[in-house]
């Protein structure tokens, strides 16, 4: 059997690697350049870039059935986050895994003392639960959710808004909490890491087999689906007019692209965001933790000097910086840089050694990210596809059957690869 996938985000290799392993030919039309989608590293000037603040939680259960962590070469966060509020800088974290954190986080007045007991006991419930039992039931938001579990407005404003709004690329927390939940419990159980030669080394490993076999045409952008006589999808049309034939098709783009593809209804929505890059010869601050910005009206939502994390992503002796603004702020390049570099000034207010180190900190690159996830409002995930169309032929392989996570998208591709080997 022949399958045409089309999209070779992680969805459609997880997918196309699986239906190739069990013996069956497999032909993936990629659009773009490379293979990944939005998981995605450039290199620019020696410097490796990812394309929006990316990092790859260890707990996830499809990435640990399809990568092989020792080869992507992990470079490891320390658990829980540095939050910057009005001139302070406080330091939040799991005194089990983080035990030299355990004065600071303690004596950090930014959320209270039942705050911090509170987290813990959610992160050993929730560690405890299996997957299942972590999302049952009714769904709210996540400021419901909290205010319902008892979280003060210190921590839902000054930890969890800016720490997921980073997560969601929303800080309204009006997300789903059943998301909030399952990526709380993924945040507890496991590392968050980012392989040192980028986060596109995860699609790049999946990939391999599959180039291998000539499996993956990038540059082919598909226009339309193709139907035989009876209805039944068999193949896609590129830009250009060749017609790419198989027994079945599978479509792994995002939401809108899908729609456009099949008509189809699909999830509606989106969150997007900026990524702001600056280099620096200087460190901004030690530590592998992220800074969550909790001032009013941020700009800048969170940052990491992603080289304190893995130095391989800067040349020797420079430092990475990595901005994430939410939204996509209609402005040029130069003013976004202004605008960031304005915000960290005041993030770092008070920080001798980062107001020192800051000026000789200058703009990089920029990438905006109209669509970075699918909207999550409480209550959505019942509602979506079924890697099954319901049409003969055609499959779905995409995180907008599951959620919006690499670990989604992994599953997606692999539920749509157990549909088509079932027949």
């Amino acid at each position: 059997m022949k399958i045409v996938i089309v999209g070779a985000g992680l969805g459609g290799l997880v997918c196309g690697r699986i239906l190739q392993r069990a013996g069956h030919t497999v032909e993936i039309l990629e659009a773009s350049d490379g293979v990944g989608g939005r998981v995605r590293s450039d290199r620019v000037n020696g410097f490796t870039l990812e394309r929006g603040f990316q990092v790859l939680f260890t707990a996830y259960p499809a990435a640990r059935r399809q990568l092989d962590f020792d080869q992507l070469d992990l470079q490891t966060f320390d658990p829980g986050a540095v939050i910057s509020k009005d001139g302070q800088r406080y330091t939040l974290s799991d005194p089990l895994r983080d035990p030299a954190s355990v004065i600071s986080s303690a004596l950090a007045p930014v959320v209270t003392l039942r705050d911090k007991v509170k987290t813990g006991l959610l992160a050993a419930s929730l560690i405890r639960k299996s997957i299942g039992e972590t999302i049952a039931g009714p769904d709210t938001t996540i400021e419901e959710y909290l205010k319902q579990e008892g979280f003060s407005e210190k921590y839902i404003n000054n930890f969890v808004r800016p720490f997921f709004g980073g997560v969601y690329l929303d800080n309204s927390l009006k997300n789903s909490a059943k998301a909030f939940k399952f990526d709380f419990k993924m945040l507890s159980q496991g590392r968050t890491t980012l392989p040192a030669a980028g986060i596109s080394r995860i699609p790049a490993q999946i990939a391999t087999e599959l180039f291998t076999r000539n499996a993956i045409r990038l540059n082919s952008k598909v226009t339309g689906l193709v139907k035989d006589k009876s209805g039944r999808y068999t193949g896609a049309k590129l830009e250009g007019g060749e017609t790419v034939m198989g027994d079945v098709v599978v479509v792994s783009t995002p939401a809108p692209e899908a729609a456009r593809l099949t008509g189809l209804d699909m999830p509606k929505g989106q969150t997007s965001t900026i990524n702001l890059y600056y280099s620096g010869s200087a460190p901004l601050y030690s530590g592998k933790k992220i800074v969550l910005n909790a001032n009013p009206d941020p700009f800048v939502n969170n940052l990491v000097l992603v080289t304190n994390i893995s130095p391989q992503h800067a040349p020797a002796g420079q430092h990475l910086l990595s901005c994430t603004v939410l939204g996509v702020p209609d402005e040029s390049d130069e003013t976004l840089y202004r605008k960031g570099l304005d915000d960290l000034k005041g993030i770092f207010k008070g920080d001798a050694k980062a107001e020192a180190a800051l000026p000789g900190y200058k703009p990089l690159a920029v990438y905006r990210i109209p669509y970075g996830q699918f909207a999550q409002p409480p209550g959505i995930h019942p509602t979506l596809p079924d890697n099954c169309s319901g049409l003969p032929g055609l499959f779905f392989a995409s995180e907008f059957t599951e959620a919006s996570s690499q670990n989604a998208a992994m599953v997606s591709g692999e539920k749509a690869a157990r549909l088509i080997l079932k027949g």
